[in-house]
This record gives structure tokens, C-alpha cells and sequence, in this order.
């Protein structure tokens, strides 16, 4: 399939799912939300530490790490970047707040769960002692998640996503999980994964059997992003899957920039997406690295059968459940911060600490960040109204077609 008709479709895909909810209508407009929505929390004085970029609710699950252990984390930093930290505390209080369909609580309780996230969030850096969640320390519905992993295998990851055919591997077309691709595009990848392998111990580990378009996630979807079926370590099933992100640059960054903040330099926006994810995470992902395919920067990294994200339906029933999953939320943006502390001009442990025990807290800090993200709710459910409406009516005037 040609790139533009590859583009195309993603972009449509990415226009119904937004359609669905104002939630998924959030998760795709970080642009727009920073565009209204980070000079007012701006005001609000915070210490400068690393961020996600793109805190919201279902941008944490669970991953296996380089010690090979599963955590529950914060993930997904394609928006990652420096700034006063008020700024992921905005992002995540307000999803919460849209989110509350989802949740199966009315906004009142919404808004109520994300002041609990912001309390946690501040007992657990005012506490100054980064920790981390994986089987043994997680409950709830995090623990069951964990749990529940324990039994997957790559052979069941495998199974989902590839079919065996004539005795060899290829990826599966048929599951909306990925889009052939054209031959010269299959080649690009393939040839920058050999230069990639001439630099590692193994390099036959990384020979490539199957190379597509990868369709997942809501806010990149539409742009470059492969998945590559690898040799790994051979036999029955010892092959490997990668994803290969495409990361043309963050919508947070470009907003700060235009707000005067100057960011550290990167040697391109995968160098800083991997950096930064390195930093704010208990234990780095397997195979996280950054390469380049063509001209284009990519983020490197293995898909693994213990990977999954904690979705907000998940988490909707019981609310002691559901406030332990948003508690231990807080928990880990605030271990992320602590984490990267004193890095490439990060606030201090001290700092941050300092900031979290200030008997202001609750006046200068809580309570603006708390009706902000209340306001930008609000608006972000009236624009969300706005473009289904929209869509739908492009769509009866073209017949259905958009």
C-alpha cells in the first residue's frame, strides 16, 4: 500500500476514534490543549523537572524492563520535555475529569478522584524517595494486571500478531493491527534495521523476516510506525517483534518554546524521547534505543507479551479499586520527577520536596490546578461535541465519505 494511501486511512481511523468519546477526542489533541491550556498553568509557580508530555490516565501499563522484571509505569514520552511540573499534573487532573464516563462516575466523582491523584502525588515527593510498582508491591486492579500477565508468553504474542505459512512466519493482515506495505517503503526499514544489527554482538538476531505499518495508539496515529518481525533467538518460537516509532518532534515543546522556555539539546527527537523515558522510568524498557530510517529519527523497542496498558474501563466498578489505580497513578508521576531530579537542569530532590511540604501547598498550588483542570473539561467536552457534530454532517453531505 502506497505511504499516502497508508496516511489517509490512519487519519480517518484516528478521526472516528477520536469521534467516540471526549476522552479519545482528548488524548489526540495535545496540541490543541497546550495551545489553550498551558499559559494559565504557567502561572501557577512549580519547580522545573522532565515530563511525560502526554499525562492521561491510559498512558501508564505495564512493560518488561532491561533487568527483564515487569513494572507498571508511566509510558508513551513522544511529548516529553522540561517544564514547571504543574504542567503533567494539569494534563493528567484534567483526562481524569473527561474521562469520567469511562470511569463510570459522574463528573462530581471525577473531579473527586483527581483531587485524591493530586494529594498522592504530592505525600509521595514530599516523601523525596522515588519507588516503583511491579507484582510484588502492586494491588487492585494494577495487581491483577500484573498478574494476569504472568501468564502470557511469546508464543502467545506471536500467535496474535503472526501466521505460519509454508513452515515461515509473516505478520497477520488480518486483525486491523497492520497495513502492507510498498516494497521500496519494506526495503528502507529492513535495510536500516541490517546497519542497526552490524553494531550489536548478535547480529543475526536482528534479521528481518516481516516489516509492516504498524496501526496502534490514538495521538501518532497516522504517521510512520513499523512493526518488524525479527529472527530473535530462533527456533519454534524465539522470534521478536519491534516498534519502530516514527517522532517528528513534541507538541509540548513547541508550545513551551513559544512560551520562552528553551529546551536541553538531543541529538534528534528519538535521542530525546529515549533519554528522557530512560531517566523517568524504574527500570528502562528492553531494546529501548533510537535509530534513524531515511532521514526520519525513530524510537527502537521490543513489543513483549507482558505490555499492555491499564484502560480507564478497566478501573470503572468498585471505587476503592479504582481509587488505589488513580492514588498509585499520582504515586508514580511524582517518583518520575523525583527520579529524574538534578538531570540536565531538573529541580533538586530538595526542591521538589520543599515544594510539596510548603504549608501554601493546598492555596497556590492544589486548588489553581484543580479548577483549571476542572475549566478545561469543560471546554474540552463542548469541543469534542463540536467536531462529532462536525464529522457528521461532512459525513451526510458527502454521502458518507470522509
Amino acid at each position: 500500500m502506497k505511504r499516502k494511501d497508508i496516511a489517509a486511512a490512519l487519519a480517518e481511523a484516528k478521526q472516528r476514534k477520536m469521534m467516540a468519546s471526549a476522552f479519545a477526542y482528548y488524548r489526540g489533541t495535545a496540541d490543541l490543549f497546550y495551545d489553550a491550556w498551558l499559559k494559565p498553568v504557567l502561572a501557577i509557580k512549580a519547580p522545573g523537572v522532565w515530563l511525560n508530555g502526554d499525562m492521561h490516565l491510559e498512558n501508564f501499563g505495564t512493560y518488561r524492563g532491561d533487568n527483564r522484571l515487569t513494572y507498571f509505569d508511566i509510558g508513551d514520552f513522544d511529548d516529553a520535555a522540561r517544564g514547571p511540573a504543574v504542567i503533567d499534573l494539569l494534563r493528567f487532573l484534567t483526562g481524569l475529569i473527561v474521562a469520567a464516563p469511562e470511569l463510570g462516575v459522574a463528573t462530581s466523582e471525577a473531579r473527586a478522584l483527581a483531587a485524591l491523584g493530586l494529594e498522592r502525588y504530592r505525600a509521595a515527593l514530599a516523601d523525596g524517595k522515588p519507588r516503583w510498582l511491579e507484582r510484588r508491591t502492586a494491588r487492585g486492579a494494577i495487581g491483577d494486571l500484573l498478574g494476569d500477565l504472568e501468564r502470557r508468553s511469546q508464543a502467545d504474542l506471536l500467535a496474535k500478531r503472526t501466521v505460519v505459512k509454508n513452515g515461515r512466519r509473516r505478520l497477520r493482515f488480518d486483525t486491523g493491527k497492520a497495513i502492507r506495505l510498498e516494497k521500496a517503503e519494506a526495503a528502507a526499514v529492513t535495510a536500516a534495521l541490517a546497519r542497526f544489527a552490524r553494531r550489536r554482538a548478535h547480529p543475526d538476531f536482528f534479521d528481518v523476516l516481516d516489516v509492516a505499518q504498524r496501526v496502534a495508539g490514538l495521538g501518532a496515529l497516522g504517521r510512520p510506525r513499523y512493526v518488524a518481525l525479527i529472527r530473535g533467538n530462533g527456533g519454534k518460537d524465539g522470534q521478536a517483534l519491534i516498534d519502530l516509532k516514527s517522532q517528528p518532534g513534541s507538541a509540548l515543546v513547541k508550545a513551551l518554546g513559544k512560551a520562552g522556555y528553551r529546551q536541553p539539546r538531543f541529538a534528534n527527537d528519538a535521542a530525546r524521547v529515549v533519554e528522557i523515558e530512560y531517566h523517568l522510568q524504574a527500570a528502562a524498557p528492553a531494546f529501548l534505543t533510537d535509530i534513524a530510517i531515511g532521514k526520519s529519527a525513530y524510537t527502537f523497542r521490543e513489543l513483549q507479551p507482558d505490555q499492555d496498558k491499564l484502560e480507564a474501563a478497566q478501573i470503572a466498578g468498585e471505587a476503592s479499586r479504582r481509587e488505589e489505580a488513580i492514588g498509585a497513578m499520582g504515586d508514580l508521576i511524582a517518583w518520575a520527577q523525583l527520579r529524574a531530579s538534578g538531570w540536565r537542569g531538573g529541580a533538586t530532590i530538595d526542591d521538589l520536596m520543599n515544594w510539596a511540604r510548603a504549608k501554601s501547598w493546598q492555596r497556590e498550588s492544589a486548588r489553581p490546578l484543580l479548577a483549571i483542570a476542572a475549566a478545561a473539561a469543560k471546554t474540552t467536552r463542548k469541543a469534542w461535541e463540536k467536531f462529532s457534530a462536525d464529522k457528521v454532517s461532512v459525513s451526510k453531505i458527502s454521502g458518507g465519505k470522509h
